[in-house]
């Protein structure tokens, strides 16, 4: 049984039936262009993870890799007997773990003005001051963690949007993607997902699709999926950063550009976060948060930030989870996220 339907897909083919009436052909084949050039950047490839030592060992006699923190003693992983994937997960998980490796980013010659510290966006503690947003931990049920927005004032940005029904569904779907991202969806959220409903639309079969996978497949297979495609020994098949898809390394220039848009919107990683802000699922929260009005900005900073820090990069990263032969449930996500990234990007090139 299907739906109408949703507001978000009739809200696109509205925009598109306004467009094909009122768009000039120079401003059509500009746009074409543009898509032409971000292309070479979604080209990146993504490695496949290694294989396990063959030497035995009893893992039982090792701590459970998320247990693992900045001060841990790690010298078990670091037996003879491990398998060095496994020793190499230790020491990532650590190292992610600890602010003063995890937040370094690399000296780019003519970069920033090293005579100014604070002209170097990403060094230095992250603490939340009076004036500050906290952006919180990822992953609660259908939605990524609320942005706090105690100590900023609204008064203190201009033109702030009006949120309307378009924008709550919006904001619905980049929380689900966020949340599906940050970890593996607990039984409660994989229950709700269930219950999805769908549409005719490419979105509301991507729905159906994902309604589909969450009820046909057990919880323990879609957190299995999740470690094997994000974290794994050594280190999962998938990297969702940016950094990653745009430079072919980790906490690279990208991450910079991202904390200093964030920081101009009054939002730090809150304390014992170990993702960098260039995480497919921090951005997603941003976006959500925008979309609903959590996070007050002026108009069209929505747009700023899907257009400078997602759009280059996060159709690959999806198209490549939907086709990761390692999962089945993940597939669905990225499909449905890629559909939704197709719309939104639509509708910011309608209304550019």
């Amino acid at each position: 049984m299907t739906r109408p339907e949703n507001v978000i897909s009739r809200w696109s083919r509205m925009k598109q039936a306004s467009a094909n009436h009122a768009e000039p052909d120079g401003l059509t084949s500009e746009l074409s262009r543009l898509h032409e050039d971000t292309g070479d950047l979604n080209r990146t490839k993504v490695p496949k993870a290694g294989t396990l030592a063959s030497t035995s060992f009893d893992p039982a006699s090792l701590p459970p890799l998320q247990s693992i923190t900045a001060g841990t003693d790690i010298r078990s992983f670091l037996g003879s007997g491990v398998p060095v994937e496994l020793t190499k997960a230790a020491l990532r998980r650590a190292w992610v773990t600890d602010p003063a490796i995890r937040d370094f980013i690399g000296i780019a010659e003519n970069q920033w003005d090293f005579n100014d510290p604070t002209a170097m966006p990403g060094f230095g503690p992250l603490i939340a001051g009076n004036d500050v947003q906290v952006l919180g931990g990822l992953g609660e049920t259908e939605r990524a963690s609320e942005v706090m927005t105690n100590g900023v004032r609204a008064d203190t940005m201009s033109a702030a949007r009006e949120i309307d029904d378009i924008d709550h569904a919006r904001a619905r779907e980049y929380s689900l993607l966020a949340a599906l991202l940050s970890r593996g969806p607990d039984a409660q959220m994989i229950g709700h997902l269930a219950s999805l409903g769908s549409d005719t639309t490419p979105l509301g079969i991507a729905h159906g699709a994902l309604s589909a996978a969450a009820a046909s497949v057990k919880p323990e297979w879609i957190e299995r999926e999740y470690f094997t495609l994000f974290v794994g020994l050594g280190g999962g098949e998938l990297f969702p950063y940016a950094s990653y898809y745009l430079t072919g390394y980790l906490y690279g220039r990208p991450l910079a550009r991202v904390r200093e848009t964030l920081k101009q919107l009054g939002l730090e990683r809150a304390e014992g976060q170990s993702e960098p802000e260039d995480h497919a699922a921090v951005l997603f929260e941003v976006m959500a948060g925008l979309a609903s009005g959590r996070i007050v900005a002026p108009d069209g900073t929505d747009r700023d930030i899907f257009e400078n820090h997602l759009r280059p990069w996060i159709g690959q990263f999806l198209s490549d989870l939907e086709h990761a032969k390692s999962a089945a449930f993940y597939n669905c996500v990225g499909s449905l996220g890629r559909i939704f990234m197709e719309i939104e990007t639509d509708a910011f090139s309608l209304s550019r």
